[in-house]
């Protein structure tokens, strides 16, 4: 019996959660500094909300600051 194969294209899935640094005006992606899951487990959980007042500290200049909310 032949091996049964899947020809249908596989999707891949990428995210981001890019925000603006109020201090220096540079764009950061909370993805790429998101190790203990602090924005991703709320974003792919619905539960955008729980990000609202969440501290972010800006890579590039240390300046630390709030989420105001998330929008698609």
């Amino acid at each position: 019996m032949a091996k049964k194969t899947n020809k249908n294209p596989m999707a891949q899935m990428s995210w981001s959660l890019n925000i603006k640094c109020p201090k220096c005006k540079r764009d950061i992606d909370l993805a790429d500094v998101d190790d203990d899951g602090v924005y991703s487990e709320p974003i792919f959980n619905n539960r955008w909300d729980d990000l609202i007042d969440e501290e972010v500290c800006c890579p590039n200049c240390d300046h630390e600051f709030f989420i105001g909310g998330v929008e698609y």
